[in-house]
């Protein structure tokens, strides 16, 4: 699959802040096209072994209209594995609380945004092991909040078993990731892993890393540019969202001068 330009067409786009290295590079997070995202939903199901494991087996399927339909904290894990060599992750808890405070998280539906860490314990212990172990080398507190983009994962028999990447990056820890655990409202968790939830009524909430059904989306994807390329990828989109309206705004102005005019003379 070539290196799709998911600025070139997008449905939506907004700026989430400057990289901490370099001044004119941005993170952004983008709603890309459907077309676009059906090329990453086929990928994200090419694997053949993955017919056989059980966490990739939830709702998880590609509406035409609606893009993504279905989701899980597994399912979003393999996906985000799967957009990385494009450059782009799926958003984690700060990107999407900058969707949220925009409006652009959908009320009615439900998204995946990465793993809590609470402790080594169920649910999930031998995964909690694993990457509580994992923390403590990096010199990370609990709890976490992890995004999809800080793991991988390798498959055993038919479990799933995810680790930190080499150089993660994104993980709130320790009292920060405490606050934040603080504000969800349903089913909040104090030991294990569990994945982070924002529902349909809009909550933060913690959920099964398998918890899956028809509601869930998986329709932002973010990346870093530059402001030029931004700037023309927003130039491009007002383009398409307002131009015809525009036109039409015009035309319609235009007639009712006409009709106007039209009436001065018919009363003269």
């Amino acid at each position: 699959m070539e290196k799709p330009s998911v600025l070139r067409d997008a449905q939506d786009l907004t700026v989430i802040g400057q990289t901490g290295d370099q001044r004119d590079n941005y993170v952004y997070a983008v709603k890309p096209s459907l077309e676009i995202m059906e090329a990453f939903y086929e990928l994200s199901i090419a694997m053949p072994l993955d017919k056989n494991i059980p966490a990739f087996q939830q709702h998880w399927k590609f509406d035409k209209k609606e893009g993504i339909k279905g989701s899980s904290t597994s399912l979003v894990l393999r996906f985000d594995c799967r957009i990385r060599p494009y450059g782009l992750w799926i958003p984690g808890l700060l990107e999407a609380k900058v969707l949220e405070s925009q409006g652009k998280l959908e009320r009615g539906t439900y998204g995946d945004y990465g793993f809590v860490i609470y402790s080594n314990d169920n649910p999930n212990k031998q995964v909690a092991e694993v990457l509580v172990s994992q923390a403590k080398e990096l010199g990370l507190k609990l709890p976490l909040i992890v995004p999809f983009k800080a793991l991988n994962y390798s498959v055993e028999g038919k479990e799933i078993k995810p680790s930190f990447v080499k150089s993660p990056q994104g993980i709130i820890s320790g009292k920060e990731a405490q606050d934040e655990i603080n504000f969800l409202k349903y089913h909040k968790a104090n030991s294990g892993i569990n994945g982070l939830m924002h529902n349909e009524i809009g909550c933060w909430t913690n959920c099964s890393l398998d918890a899956s059904d028809d509601d869930g989306r998986v329709d932002w994807v973010c990346g870093e540019a530059s402001r030029k390329i931004l700037g023309e990828a927003y130039s491009e989109l007002s383009e398409r969202k307002y131009g015809n309206r525009i036109k039409e705004l015009i035309e319609e102005q235009r007639l009712d001068r006409d009709n106007f005019e039209k009436s001065l003379q018919e009363t003269q």
